[in-house]
């Protein structure tokens, strides 16, 4: 009877102390390590786990940008309103009646676009190309008023002009030009314009990009023109495009697109350009730029071998325009391609090197550095003509309305 006593009594105290084994055993050990962290050195493993209390592991939240988060977008709607509601008034819509000569005769044209005011004169600053030819303007106010636009002066060259409207000075709501050469890829994007006939219509998006060219009507390229994704259809020509401060920072002018409206790629002439011809515009001029009357192409490597040309740095003078400054100096073009593919460059052409000494790489380099020197004035243009090099002076004359 002992005997089962003393082995029932075994038993139950061995099953009593396994129960406890497998139940702290783990609490001696202290909490688990993970797999991926290194184990501690085998000093710190003999030294007691401190004693802690656990707490309840809180979830970290993804990251989101500003403009996905409930704040981001509170925010970004408040900054485009409260931009909205500030320089709506200043946009205005552009109607204008011109005659458009057909093959049956003269027919009336109508055209729409927008502009913005900019000075309490009441001087708007819109696109060449929405005033271009008009016989007759009328601007509308945001509350609604319609009075008779006056053309004051033009820059066909950056496709813009600057009209004028009489109205009481309380009824002018001014818009502020900000800097254009600050502008930066990523930035916000607003623009304001009547699109479709649709009076001030705000988009947004951002600046795509920045420094892009484009070929105005007279065949002129525009520089530094501003790029965007935000909504621009015909209608906003002429309307402003606004930074986040509710500046004026290009003036929307042009889209690319396939069909007759926004995919996402629109143009606005930099305010910084309408800013360098405003007072000869308000002064009743023409913005003129120099010209110096060439059609041309960078010279590579490639197309230095294919001519049989001794240098390989310079603009190729494709095209010296018939009775141009350049073609009057002297400077020869290709001309047209003789027994070649259409594709091909003809031989024959001058390479400009320099201009005024500083070394030219592209027709954009020439173009810049003309920006800078008057109507009227004398460059000088280093050439490379038959491997051999030369200088000739030009005298540089306005850029025509046409370029044939």
């Amino acid at each position: 009877m002992r005997w089962l006593l003393r082995n029932t009594f075994g038993v139950l105290l061995g099953v009593v102390l396994g129960v406890a084994l497998a139940v702290g055993y783990p609490q001696l050990l202290g909490p688990a390590v993970p797999l991926n962290v290194l184990a501690p050195p085998p000093a710190a493993r003999s030294q007691p786990a401190p004693e802690r209390t656990e707490t309840p592991a809180t979830p970290v939240a993804p990251p989101t940008s500003a403009m996905q988060s409930p704040e981001g977008v509170r925010s970004l709607e408040s900054a485009v309103s409260e931009v909205y509601e500030r320089v709506a008034p200043a946009v205005v819509f552009i109607a204008e009646t011109g005659i458009q000569v057909t093959p049956f005769g003269e027919l009336p044209q109508r055209g729409a676009g927008s502009g913005v005011i900019v000075d309490d004169q009441g001087h708007i600053l819109t696109n060449n190309h929405v005033v271009s030819g008009a016989r007759q303007v009328r601007v509308t106010l945001a509350d609604g008023t319609t009075v008779p636009g006056t053309l004051v002066g033009r820059d066909p060259g950056n496709d813009l002009a600057l009209i004028k409207i009489d109205v009481a000075k309380e009824k002018l709501r001014v818009a502020a030009l900000g800097d254009s050469d600050a502008v930066k890829p990523g930035q916000l994007a607003i623009a304001i314009g009547n699109p479709f006939g649709l009076d001030r219509t705000v988009t947004v998006g951002f600046i795509s990009s920045i420094g892009r060219s484009r070929t105005s009507e007279t065949g002129r390229t525009i520089r530094n023109m501003l790029q965007t994704d935000a909504a621009i259809n015909p209608g906003n020509s002429g309307g402003p495009l606004l930074n986040s401060r509710g500046e004026v920072i290009g003036i929307n002018s042009s889209i690319e697109s396939p069909v007759r409206g926004s995919v996402g790629v629109g143009f606005a002439v930099p305010i910084n350009a309408a800013k360098a011809g405003l007072a000869q515009m308000l002064a009743g001029g023409e913005v003129k730029h120099a010209w110096l009357g060439i059609r041309g192409q960078p010279l590579t490597a490639d197309l230095a071998r294919e001519l049989d040309l001794s240098v390989s740095e310079g603009v190729y003078v494709v095209d010296a325009v018939k009775d141009g400054p350049a073609a009057k100096a002297g400077i020869k073009g290709a001309g047209s391609p003789q027994g070649r593919q259409p594709l091909a460059t003809p031989k024959g052409g001058d390479v400009i090197t320099a201009v005024d000494g500083k070394k030219v790489g592209s027709v954009e380099d020439i173009s810049n550095y003309l920006d800078t020197r008057p109507v009227g004035s004398t460059v000088r243009v280093g050439l490379v003509r038959d491997g051999q090099p030369l200088t000739v002076e030009v005298k540089l004359e306005p850029w025509p309305d046409r370029v044939q």
